[in-house]
């Protein structure tokens, strides 16, 4: 039963469900729920693409881990490292099969913009200073234009795009800060390193800063309702707010490690702000 559960937690089942929420969130900011079909095999590749990322990212983080994240399932050694590289490959397989049935639109995305981001993420993009935060970022993103893309309708999910962009870069830089140790060790050049945890702080601080007062620009232009505004200032600006005064207070591994797990509801919630603005 603990292999069982190891495997499932390889994948990051609480990131694939957020993958596959947003899909759905995205086809319904477009108008086009009614796609059910597509929909469903929009969600199915996101979901396919996430985990065999996951799985890769653990296969080649092994020797970081250690050190970050020693409960991780390959560390405790209850997944084998090559069950872990061909579990990412044949789900990688699976969702650019996926793929070739989706408009061409949905396609390209796909394709030519999230699978090359999460195949080279880890062997070429982690280790370089903003440009992996940078990837992931784009990756979130590029998810909601995905789903809009394959409902035929993605002018409406760019704001949404933008905002999981902006978030999620904040949160990257915040896990930098807390995996700080262990990527020194594995020889890593992350932002941290680079800069220094202090500076990096501060980077983060000013950026989560201009989110925050970012998030408010679709409100002020009149483009969503007081209903964004009211879902946005409790579930998006509060949390970036606390985030600063917990880095301000009392910077270090441990509370960043929180503020990046506190940035993931933030995200979330600001996509419900944009369903229901």
């Amino acid at each position: 039963m603990n292999k069982i559960i190891a495997h499932i937690r390889l994948l990051r089942p609480l990131n694939l469900l957020i993958g596959a929420f947003a899909v759905f969130i995205g086809a319904a900011i477009a108008g086009e729920l009614r796609q059910t079909a597509t929909i469903i095999s929009a969600a199915l590749l996101v979901v396919c693409y996430n985990a065999g990322a996951n799985a890769i990212n653990d296969y080649c983080d092994y020797a970081i881990d250690k050190v970050n994240r020693p409960d991780r399932p390959l560390v405790t050694g209850l997944v084998r490292l090559e069950t872990a590289k061909w579990i990412g490959i044949a789900l990688f397989v699976i969702g650019t099969a996926i793929a070739f049935n989706l408009n061409w639109g949905a396609r390209f995305l796909a394709l030519f913009g999230a699978l090359p981001l999460m195949i080279f993420y880890t062997p070429v993009l982690k280790g370089q200073p903003l440009i992996g935060n940078i990837a992931v970022a784009m990756i979130l993103g590029l998810a909601f234009l995905f789903a809009g893309a394959a409902v035929g309708n993605p002018g409406p999910l760019l704001v949404p795009a933008a905002l999981a962009f902006s978030l999620t870069l904040v949160r990257e830089m915040v896990k930098d800060i807390a995996d700080l140790e262990g990527d020194e060790k594995s020889g890593l050049r992350t932002f941290p390193l680079l800069v220094g945890e202090s500076a990096a702080i501060m980077t983060v601080i000013n950026l989560a800063f201009l989110v925050a007062v970012g998030t408010l620009f679709p409100f002020i232009t009149g483009y969503y309702s007081w209903h964004y505004l009211i879902v946005v200032l409790i579930g998006v600006i509060t949390p970036l707010f606390y985030m600063i005064y917990v880095l301000i207070k009392s910077p270090g591994a441990a509370r960043a490690a929180f503020s990046a797990r506190l940035l993931k509801f933030a995200t979330l919630m600001g996509v419900v702000a944009i369903y229901l603005g």
